[in-house]
């Protein structure tokens, strides 16, 4: 059979799946906050999306909020905003306002008061999510990493954040998402 570059939907969900095994390996008690950073914001909410419905197929809840351009600071809206730049005084207050409800199990959405399980995940996509002022809030960190080509000003904020914050280092997962279809898993470690 001719090697087509598409991965199967079994393979892809093996992927997924041999993720949440390894999340749900180290954090099986608890609410689990997971971030899923990267440049591309397709992706990154791709792959966010697909590890929650991995999640969900193994009756776990899963809570799922997103970076957005333009974010309504709406309590009833899981959204916050999204930044392009790279910059020291970002302001993460919106982020930090949802995990905090979170943790505290009580999440208002779509008008209503939405009461977090003990055992429920976060999942959280974005860019410059493992910055060091943010990292102390997640439990798991993944990295994709990808073939975009960016603007000057957003490749100079990339280099800039991977050279100063070095999130290839602080992430538990990295993934090449080259092929959005078929998400890679990258072992950078020293073995």
């Amino acid at each position: 059979m001719p090697d087509t570059g598409f991965m199967t939907t079994a393979g892809h969900a093996t992927i997924f799946d041999d993720l949440v095994g390894e999340i749900t390996q180290h954090y099986h008690r608890g609410r689990v906050l997971i971030a899923i950073d990267g440049v591309d914001g397709q992706a990154t909410g791709q792959f966010a999306d697909s590890l929650a419905a991995s999640m969900r197929a193994r009756s776990r809840s899963v809570v799922r909020s997103t970076s957005v351009l333009d974010a309504a600071a709406e309590r009833h809206d899981l959204s916050f905003p999204r930044y392009d730049s790279y910059r020291a005084d970002d302001d993460h207050s919106r982020l930090r306002d949802i995990v905090s409800r979170f943790r505290e199990g009580n999440l208002d959405t779509d008008s209503s008061v939405a009461v977090i399980p003990a055992d429920a995940m976060l999942i959280i996509d974005g860019r410059f999510l493992l910055r060091p002022e943010l990292r102390g809030l997640w439990h798991f960190g993944v990295w994709l990493e990808g073939d975009l080509h960016l603007s000057d000003e957003s490749l100079e904020a990339q280099i800039r954040y991977t050279r100063d914050s070095a999130p290839r280092g602080a992430a538990d997962a990295i993934f090449d998402v080259t092929k959005a279809e078929a998400p890679a898993r990258v072992w950078a470690d020293s073995c």
